[in-house]
């Protein structure tokens, strides 16, 4: 049997030497081993307690820990397509699992060699591969495929509209991905939720995309007879199903918010009200903005969530380049929500290009960097705050 030793083991990392024992075990002899696991001993390291702790972590919840027994159950959190479920060894590779209506989309990285991902059916196949994979054992399955080219079948806004087509999707013998912040195997999508397939089953799939257009056509002949008939509640509920397959559609939602104020439901027919201006908003196609923006502060007073409003009412306002307004918003959104990053991050430019209060830049950029370390502005803040410091 080939021998592997690169290096005396007096200078190897503690990584280095817990992989001779595990990963890496039949690459070298008896003797060798032997000597690895005394140096182990000799720094404190202790192979048993080191393989018996899991770190796993469900969608974009905190880090915990469990003994390699109770990681099993764990698998049960997956709830939905969207939900992710992880599991990291000691070396710092992990396990992301996600569960569809016919098994798992099991995502694997390693620090050093990237993402690779594969298919299971067999739960009881998911565990034993589980296993192996937390005592840092031969994880992967015998014979199993692993899916080396994944294409963007869909991407939306809307999480109900790709958990509509996930759910199509189970109908058919496709296998597929949803990715979203919570997950960090796919990063190439422009919007928050999408679907991702193996290149081979695109033209299959497609089928799912002709039965969303002929289902929409349906709901709209249904939506049409309920507005003949003046019926309210059937109009809201056929519009809300409309929501999950035509997710990008602003008349929807401005329709829903007609009928929603029509009952007295402020606090809904504002959401839905933001929701129309913000698809036209960001279609650049909006027309009767004073018209929104009067509404929702004529129901400011009305709702008790008044957070999504007021976002609103600064873009709005910021839009028309009337700064006075959009300062006030903001800092009620503040006021309102002292953890409110946005509202931070957008008084931290406010203050910057539009006063000279230094010190209300580094507090409301400091703030947002806080609660945001990991932001993509924080380069340019980093550079703003370094230019007035």
């Amino acid at each position: 049997m080939d021998e592997e030793i690169i290096k005396p083991i007096d200078v190897m990392n503690n990584d280095e030497l817990l992989s001779i024992l595990t990963i890496k075990k039949e690459n070298f002899n008896n003797e060798f081993r032997s000597k690895v696991a005394n140096e182990l001993e000799n720094r404190g390291v202790k192979l048993d307690e080191i393989l018996n702790v899991v770190k796993y972590k469900l969608n974009n919840e905190e880090i915990l820990e469990v003994d390699v027994a109770s990681a099993y159950e764990k698998i049960s959190l997956l709830k939905e397509p969207l939900d992710v479920l992880y599991f990291i060894n000691y070396m710092a590779e992990y396990l992301a699992l996600q569960k569809n209506s016919d098994g798992f989309i099991i995502h694997h990285y390693a620090p050093k060699v990237g993402f690779s991902s594969f298919f299971l059916e067999d739960e009881t196949m998911l565990k034993s591969s589980l296993n192996e994979f937390l005592i840092f054992g031969n994880w992967l399955p015998e014979g199993i495929d692993i899916i080396e080219h994944w294409e963007t079948f869909a991407e939306s806004t809307s999480s109900a509209y790709i958990l509509r087509l996930a759910k199509m999707l189970d109908n058919t013998d496709v296998v597929y991905s949803i990715n979203s912040n919570r997950l960090t195997r796919f990063s190439s999508f422009s919007s928050p939720y999408s679907i991702v397939l193996p290149i081979e089953n695109m033209d299959e799939a497609a089928e799912v995309l002709t039965k969303i257009d002929e289902l929409g056509k349906n709901l709209h002949e249904k939506l049409e007879a309920a507005e003949k008939k003046e019926d309210i509640d059937l109009q809201l509920e056929l519009l809300t199903e409309l929501e999950s397959v035509t997710p990008e559609d602003s008349l929807l939602f401005y329709n829903k918010a007609q009928l929603l104020d029509e009952k007295g439901d402020y606090q809904n027919a504002a959401d839905a009200l933001i929701e129309s201006f913000n698809l036209d908003f960001s279609n650049e196609s909006v027309d009767d903005i004073e018209d929104i923006e009067n509404y929702l502060i004529e129901i400011l007073e009305k709702v008790e969530v008044k957070g999504n409003i007021l976002h609103c009412l600064a873009t709005i306002s910021a839009f028309k380049g009337d700064i006075e307004k959009t300062f006030k918003y903001y800092t009620e959104l503040v006021t309102l929500d002292e953890n409110d990053k946005i509202a931070h991050l957008n008084l931290g430019h406010l203050f910057y290009s539009e006063t000279e209060d230094d010190e209300k830049v580094k507090f409301h950029f400091g703030k947002f960097i806080e609660l945001e370390p990991e932001s993509d502005e924080r380069a340019a803040i980093e550079a703003i705050l370094e230019n007035i410091a």
